[in-house]
């Protein structure tokens, strides 16, 4: 039997002394006792002593006090209830139902299985409020691998998530060879030494983390959400620790067991203990009701905690691990460097961890000035590291994009689905702002709905023009059975939208207004993406523009160890997602103007149950459509894009993200070897050298005046947040 005398990162270790100081016998609970009493009195102590550190107990443990809890049968009721008129606006609902040829996942139709949770609950087959829960979240919920489409049930997750001891790695011996796993600990302290993992829990490995993360992701490909399960350097760069089979994710809500056992090829085996971290005050928990009365009242705010997201903003200006940039925004978004090394002189890489900025315009002049310095120290060739980029400001991904091509108009068509919700909104908002002029009005709430999506006037067309009717915009167009909106797009022409800084995102975009008419920066020959898997949200909007009208080159790294291409963008492909409180407000907002009784019945059937009831809740609103699905109207959401070269993650980049970028510009730029593909070495050296003095000299004569730095909008404007943040919920 091997020892578990795996050297720990000092955080693990603590959590596990501490649940072993408090639980010397973790197969039941103490002295007998109830266990959330035990779950209680153990957060209690630990707290006590230590109280900034998050306190831990063994899984089994959490999991005895979870199911202690007992099923508020009606309540119950009354919250699946209460869930249905939200679900409505799951853009792509019958696209789940009914899959094209090539997704990766299985069907499932998400009403339907919310009936069936319906009819268990009157029929008593749940023995608990956990199994209840459970059900929504990974029946419901779980099968939509979609980052925009999430349910956090308060007793679920509002105390507590699982973690384990061990981090994984996926990396390959050779570069070529089939990635394997290995323990990440192991490979930091005897690299020399680590074994490949063989079975976890009995199961053949690379199987069990497949199967395991594949119960509650936010992935839409099979790849990608195996990748989230292993430590890589930008997730530990950003926030998101050593990988999903470590903690975190949407899988940290579901049970893991209480231990787990690894076997590794050389016969080895070793056996740990799972943890749950508590998140709340347990003060006044003594038994499984006293948990539901804390933490499953709807009145109580205390059982709400903060939802995570994507890709989570860098807090320091230099990532951690990463080298010193040559420019960074102060909040460590967006970086940039430039590659040393024989074949790497001329190439430079602009790292973005997200699109959500603390500045939107300082996000945009530290990318500008950033390309401005790598052409003037020579560097033609540009790598942008999507790695960990969960999404952002919608328009922030479209400038980025501009700034790259600014004489490329990018097209971003999308669509709302109709339900009985959204045409009162777009019936009631077109008509209450029909008269209203934006420009002297000091109505701030009625202007932000003049300007957004639920007024025919505002958006273009598929032409780039303005819509010209109700009728135009908001005609049904009937996809599987389903009712649309016309296919609609950014009108960027319009300031309100752009540079305003009350309504608009605060900056004027590339290409429009006094951006016009600057050269481009970069050949598209000599730009290359990298990909992790995890770009979301606005960063597959970016990656759509760059690829298909930029003509960009992309890599992705890791997936499956399975031969073959792998996507780059994993993660979801919706243009718009709303929280549940933002659907509620407009409903609460927009009923006092209802004048029909269809409008009434629509906003009658919305209440704030559900809010209250979660900790997170989200939908995908809008469908993003590529120009070759506008006539068959498959969401991009379920169009496979896959990479243009795969390369697997090698011990060297566990520790060097350099490594990394070093290995997605040779495939690029040098004709580099791929695991699958591969990128033709392209020559355009004489035509980058023109560019490059082109956009140096357009730089020295364009007025450059110090930007102020101004940070975004207030988060606490109704409508701001909802029209442009677009970012995965994790």
């Amino acid at each position: 039997m091997r020892s578990s005398s795996i050297a720990l990162p000092a955080l693990l270790v603590s959590a596990a002394d501490r649940a072993a100081a408090f639980f010397p016998n973790t197969t039941a609970p103490i002295n007998g006792s109830e266990p959330c009493a035990a779950v209680g009195a153990a957060w209690a102590a630990q707290h006590a002593i230590a109280p900034t550190v998050t306190p831990t107990v063994p899984a089994q443990l959490a999991h005895a006090c979870l199911n202690s809890v007992p099923l508020g049968k009606e309540a119950a009721i009354e919250l699946v209830d209460s869930l249905f008129p939200y679900l409505e606006w799951q853009s792509d609902a019958a696209y789940k139902a009914d899959p094209p040829a090539g997704y990766d996942f299985p069907a499932y139709d998400l009403f339907a299985a919310l009936s069936s949770i319906r009819e268990n609950v009157l029929n008593d087959v749940y023995p608990g409020e956990y199994a209840f829960q459970s059900a929504i979240y990974e029946e419901v919920f779980g099968p939509g691998h979609d980052g925009h489409f999430v349910y956090y049930p308060d007793l679920l997750t509002a105390v507590f998530e699982w973690t384990r001891e061990r981090g994984l790695v996926s990396i390959s011996e050779d570069g070529s060879s089939l990635p394997v796993i290995k323990i990440y600990e192991e490979v930091i302290s005897t690299p020399e030494t680590a074994s490949a993992v063989k079975l976890i829990n009995g199961i053949d490995a690379a199987k069990y983390l497949e199967d395991t993360v594949n119960k509650a992701n936010w992935n839409r490909d099979a790849n990608s959400a195996y990748n989230s399960m292993f430590f890589e350097k930008s997730g530990k760069a950003t926030g998101t620790g050593n990988g999903y089979f470590s903690s975190g994710g949407r899988i940290r809500y579901v049970y893991q067991g209480a231990n787990t056992t690894i076997t590794f090829e050389n016969g080895t085996e070793v056996t740990f203990e799972n943890h749950a971290r508590i998140k709340k005050d347990l003060t006044g928990v003594v038994d499984g009701p006293s948990f539901y009365a804390k933490f499953c009242n709807p009145q109580s705010p205390a059982s709400k905690a903060p939802a995570g997201t994507i890709a989570t903003n860098a807090t320091a200006p230099i990532l951690p691990g990463y080298p010193a940039p040559v420019t960074v925004t102060s909040d460590g978004v967006v970086s940039g460097y430039f590659l040393e090394g024989e074949g790497f002189e001329d190439v430079a890489v602009v790292v973005l961890t997200a699109f959500e900025s603390d500045s939107p315009a300082e996000f945009q002049k530290v990318t500008q000035d950033f390309y401005t310095a790598a052409l003037a120290a020579g560097k033609t060739k540009l790598v942008i590291d999507f790695q960990q980029n969960g999404g952002g400001y919608i328009l922030q991904g479209y400038d980025f994009f501009r700034q790259l091509f600014p004489n490329k108009i990018q097209e971003g068509f999308s669509r709302w689905k109709e339900n009985d919700g959204f045409v009162a909104a777009a019936e009631i908002v077109s008509d209450i702002v029909a008269d209203l002029d934006l420009y002297t009005s000091d109505d701030a709430d009625l202007i932000s709905l003049a300007e957004s999506w639920f007024n025919w006037r505002y958006d273009y067309n598929l032409t780039n023009q303005p819509f010209t009717s109700f009728d135009a915009k908001f005609a049904p167009q009937v996809f599987q059975n389903t009712s649309y909106t016309d296919l609609m797009r950014w009108n960027l022409d319009d300031p309100l939208t752009t540079s305003n800084a009350s309504f608009g995102l605060g900056i004027e975009i590339n290409g429009y207004g006094n951006l016009t008419g600057l050269p481009q920066p970069f050949e598209a020959e000599n730009i290359i993406i990298l990909y992790d898997g995890v770009c979301a949200s606005t960063c597959t909007l970016a990656s759509e523009f760059l690829r298909l009208h930029g003509g960009v080159k992309s890599v992705a790294f890791g997936g499956l160890p399975v031969e073959g291409p792998i996507e780059g963008v994993g993660g979801i492909k919706g243009s718009q997602v709303l929280d549940w409180s933002n659907i509620y407000s407009y409903t609460t907002f927009l009923l006092p103007y209802a004048s029909t009784a269809e409008q009434k019945a629509a906003f009658a059937r919305y209440n704030d149950l559900p809010l209250n009831r979660s900790t997170a809740a989200a939908v995908n609103v809008r469908d993003q459509i590529l120009r070759d699905n506008i006539d068959d109207g498959i969401p991009a959401q379920f169009i496979r894009e896959e990479a243009d070269c795969r390369l697997y993650w090698t011990l060297p980049m566990i520790n060097d993200v350099t490594a990394i970028w070093k290995a997605t510009a040779n495939a690029a730029f040098n004709g580099g070897k791929c695991a699958y593909g591969g990128i033709a070495k392209r020559d355009v050296t004489e035509k980058a050298e023109i560019t490059r003095r082109n956009y140096l000299a357009a730089s020295r004569l364009q007025e450059r005046a110090e930007v102020v730095r101004r940070d975004a909008p207030a988060t606490n404007d109704r409508f701001w947040q909802d029209k442009y943040l677009l970012k995965a919920v994790d």
